[in-house]
């Protein structure tokens, strides 16, 4: 009696167990162009059984991966083939020696990271002539008493109810890649920040390791960052910027000065990436000259009146909007007149004051209150003359910088690249899930910001490496399509394993070949040590 040779090998297997590859095979090699094993271990090596640098790669890829709060990436790494690949066991990465890595590794956080950053510059060819800046929050969960960082402030995520640390980070314009970020306290305002942040920019742009590359970029922020202090240092220390301006003194006049039909000679050949190509421009734009003062220095700056033709509409439903809830407020007092408190002219003034606070309608509409307590009447109205004059302001905003050989065009398309640090930060909440934090020391908390941004860094990476080599896919989407993929454990009754990856779809193997990265299979046993 004969067997088939499927039957003879499974007569001799005596167990079988699948483990996840998942993205690995295209998340390991970036980290290890990187160098962060090598890197962190410089810095802190530590006397643990696993060293920080091991720790904190096992961390971002867990990031990356599957997202999970500390205590559950030893469970997370068991299933996974790491312990094979980094000839390390998934008992050794207990909570507890993750907590003591991120407090080790605390006091290096900002060297190692510039030595990341930098690797990644060199290593990729990353172009460092326009860097966008922005702010986000992330909240917290618990009270965290003691923290000078985790305190209440303007929520981004919509939580006034939790603390928060802010976080600044400076991307760059074409891919998005993270060079450098800040830990700031949750309470910081936005207007703070920029001077500090440039002084640590710098002193990343100024290391010895990129004197070769150009160090006269462009810094494109928002509204918040570019009051007139800023705008005055940043011209004393030579630094090219580009932002919104607050549209207030001189600046507004310039920005009336424009007419309609100035703006409307003045197209502007941008098209968002959703606008049909037949569809009109959106984007007409005119060039003013303007000075900035501040504390006795004034600076020239050349000025964008920009109107946007979708901004039109926004800006005359949102005028709509609070000039009905207004007109509302009034119709009820108005309701409410010579009835109880209603019959005193001081608290129904009092009443019609806190209608018109904080309302941007508020100087459209003349409210008049006549006769005696008790013989009150209300009338209100919409003052057509000032509402035509509100209205030629619709769509408008003013762009300013301090490079002057940005043509009108160059200035709009520059500053529409900022939306690359609101994607970013969407990675961040999104597929690496930096929140909510339950950690309650601030060390740990910073260490693992710290690993979060490491994993945006090769996040953006891979993207990157996907578009230059010709596949216009997202990171995420690359993510999701190697998710699935794992490995076969065969265990052979006389002790020996058979370890196999799955076979790799076609966008799989075509990815894996277009990056050049090493075959699924060396995963599955050690992989050569890192010092």
């Amino acid at each position: 009696m004969s067997f088939s040779q499927a039957a003879q090998f499974e007569q001799h297997v005596n167990n079988q167990l699948s483990k996840s590859l998942g993205a690995i095979p295209v998340l390991f090699p970036i980290l290890h162009e990187l160098g962060i094993v090598q890197t962190i271990n410089r810095h802190s090596a530590g006397e643990e059984e696993v060293s920080h640098g091991t720790t904190v790669e096992i961390l971002t890829l867990n990031r990356l991966m599957a997202p999970k709060p500390l205590y559950k990436v030893k469970g997370w790494m068991a299933e996974t083939v790491l312990e094979d690949a980094l000839d390390v066991s998934a008992e050794q990465m207990h909570d507890t020696r993750i907590g003591r890595t991120l407090d080790d590794l605390h006091p290096h956080l900002d060297a190692i990271w510039q030595d990341i950053a930098v690797q990644a510059v060199l290593k990729y060819d990353i172009d460092l002539r326009f860097i966008h800046y922005d702010i986000t929050s992330v909240y917290f969960e618990g009270e965290y008493t003691e923290s000078e960082k985790i305190d209440y402030g303007y929520s981004r995520d919509h939580r006034p109810d939790a603390k928060q640390v802010n976080l600044g980070v400076n991307v760059t314009s074409e891919t998005g890649i993270p060079l450098g970020y800040r830990v700031l306290a949750g309470r910081t305002a936005d207007r703070t920040t920029p001077l500090e942040n440039l002084k640590a920019l710098r002193s990343l742009l100024d290391r010895p390791e990129l004197a070769k590359r150009q160090r006269d970029f462009l810094l494109v922020s928002d509204r918040a960052m570019l009051d007139r202090e800023v705008i005055v240092a940043y011209t004393e220390k030579q630094i090219r910027w580009l932002g919104p301006l607050n549209v207030d003194g001189s600046l507004k006049d310039i920005m009336g000065s424009v007419s309609d039909k100035e703006l409307e000679d003045h197209p502007l050949a941008y098209r968002p990436a959703n606008q049909p190509k037949d569809e009109p421009l959106r984007y007409h734009g005119v060039l003013r000259s303007a000075t900035i003062a501040y504390e006795g220095e004034t600076v020239p700056i050349q000025v964008l009146v920009v109107k946007s033709r979708t901004k039109v509409k926004l800006d005359r439903d949102r005028r709509q909007t609070y000039v009905d809830r207004l007109a509302g407020r009034l119709e009820e007092i108005q309701g409410m007149l010579n009835t109880r408190r209603y019959k005193q002219r001081d608290y129904t003034w009092t009443q019609i004051d806190k209608a018109r606070r904080g309302n941007p309608a508020k100087g459209l509409v003349d409210v008049e209150l006549t006769g005696e307590d008790g013989n009150l009447k209300l009338t209100f109205r919409l003052n057509q003359e000032k509402l035509a004059q509100a209205e030629t302001m619709d769509g408008r905003y003013l762009l300013g910088s301090n490079d002057f050989d940005l043509s009108a065009l160059g200035m709009l398309t520059r500053f529409k690249k900022q939306e690359v640090v609101e994607r970013r930060f969407k990675v961040i909440k999104g597929p690496v899930r930096i929140r909510p934090m339950f950690l309650h020391k601030q060390e740990r908390v910073e260490g693992l910001v710290f690993v979060a941004m490491l994993a945006l860094l090769v996040y953006t990476i891979l993207e990157m490496l996907c578009r230059r080599a010709g596949q216009p896919t997202t990171a995420r989407q690359v993510l999701e399509k190697f998710e699935l993929l794992g490995a076969v454990y065969l265990q052979f009754r006389d002790g020996s394993v058979l370890k196999l990856p799955s076979a790799l779809n076609v966008f799989q193997g075509q990815l894996i070949e277009l990056l050049r990265f090493p075959d699924p299979t060396v995963y599955l046993r050690p992989l050569e040590a890192e010092s």
